[in-house]
């Protein structure tokens, strides 16, 4: 396979699991996405949805009501092309078939937006089984782990820290904690230098 056509499948299949759930539909144990983590990884690639990509069309269909589905026919736009996606939902909350779920039409075109994405490589870490794997889970939450922030020292700050012998003893875990200049970094490793000569 070419490199140039995984080019934005490589970019875009990992998924940060903090914008994932397990759920459970109609018995399969599935991780479900944040549809507004996909919208929002989209507009990173492709700009404002609507304008550079989203739905050209989005034709529902009601001739399967009585058997409890509607589908929907939409095209799917991108700045590189465009496809259409089928897919239907039923249009019940319960199985018993009482009660008819007034958010069939969003949850459709939601669902039909994940299948979409799904086709250009979009969070295709988890439609691949690889969220079945707690290694690969705890792999992604490293991975999009966003780095501690360390304290910016002010130069008073600075001076009592460089006043204290237990933090110079051990400077490696002063350095880890803190941000600081590149002259706080030197005075700081002389002063742990007197410190051993003492």
């Amino acid at each position: 396979m070419s490199k140039e056509n995984l080019e934005l499948w490589n970019k875009v299949e990992k998924t940060n699991p903090k914008y994932t759930k397990k759920a459970n539909v109609k018995g399969n144990n599935i991780t479900s996405i944040a549809p507004q983590y996909q919208i929002m990884n989209a507009t990173e690639h492709f700009g404002v949805y609507g304008q550079s990509w989203g739905f050209k069309t989005l034709d529902f269909d009601y001739s399967l009501k009585d058997e409890g589905l509607v589908s929907l026919k939409a095209v799917f736009f991108f700045p590189k092309g465009e496809f259409e996606i089928i897919n239907s939902i039923s249009i019940w909350r319960d199985n018993a078939k009482t009660k008819i779920d007034d958010n069939f039409a969003k949850k459709l075109e939601t669902d039909a937006l994940t299948k979409a994405l799904s086709k250009l490589g979009f969070n295709a870490d988890i439609f691949m089984g690889k969220f079945d794997d707690v290694r690969y889970v705890e792999e992604m939450r490293k991975e999009f782990a966003e780095p501690i922030k360390k304290k910016v020292l002010t130069d008073k700050q600075f001076d009592v820290l460089c006043s204290d012998k237990a933090v110079l003893a051990n400077i490696v875990t002063a350095l880890k904690m803190y941000e600081m200049t590149e002259a706080q970094r030197k005075v700081l490793m002389l002063k742990k230098a007197d410190l051993e000569k003492a």
